[in-house]
């Protein structure tokens, strides 16, 4: 399912999933647009214009951006890519055949020779898990710095707009200060990812 091309180690002709560029000791890696990733992506800028959908065999698509990460470790990076483009691909599938029945349903989780159905097989619960905790973590850290931080990036991911956030929050600040601060908490958001969260 890997896609080998010239361009399979080198992505720096790509826009970075916020259109922020990748520091010197960086290079952009594909992640798999999932709807956890999105959400996570979210509060730091994600622009959604920076999505490139790539196509796999039999016409299976994935949407993808990129994201900076430590130069040298390209190799581990498509590694946990090309577990996540399968892992995508194969919960579309299960999505699709709805029509599984009880009687193969039960059937399928005794199967061992490990072909069956089983729905305590994957770790999409654990990803969104730790993504969320991730987040969470985030917000503790932003909060510590200023109260009203944590409550604009957590307003963020849940799709406010910045307008609205300043009609919700009293931040002490008049509309274009406002609108400055809200861009300084994500740019200190996203240093804090950097430097702490990101694998």
């Amino acid at each position: 399912m890997t896609i080998k091309d010239n361009n399979y180690r080198d992505f720096s002709n790509r826009a970075t999933f916020n259109n922020i560029p990748a520091k010197a000791d960086e290079e952009l890696v594909p992640v798999v647009l999932t709807k956890e990733m999105k959400e996570t992506l979210k509060p730091l800028g994600f622009d959604s214009e920076n999505v490139e959908t790539w196509t796999f065999p039999h016409g299976k698509k994935v949407p993808v951006v990129f994201v900076p990460n430590k130069k040298g470790f390209m190799d581990v990076y498509m590694k946990f890519f090309n577990s996540e483009v399968e892992r995508y691909l194969k919960h579309k599938e299960e999505v699709k055949s709805e029509d599984l029945s009880l009687d193969m349903f039960l059937e399928d989780i005794d199967d061992e020779d490990g072909n069956g159905f089983d729905p305590t097989g994957t770790t999409a619960l654990e990803d969104e898990a730790f993504l969320m905790q991730v987040f969470d973590m985030l917000v503790a850290d932003l909060s510590a710095q200023d109260e009203n931080m944590g409550k604009i990036i957590r307003l963020l991911s849940e799709g406010f707009q910045k307008k609205e956030i300043l009609d919700k929050l009293d931040i002490g600040k008049g509309k274009t200060q406002g609108y400055a601060f809200i861009e300084k908490t994500q740019k200190i958001a996203l240093d804090i990812y950097n430097n702490k969260y990101r694998w």
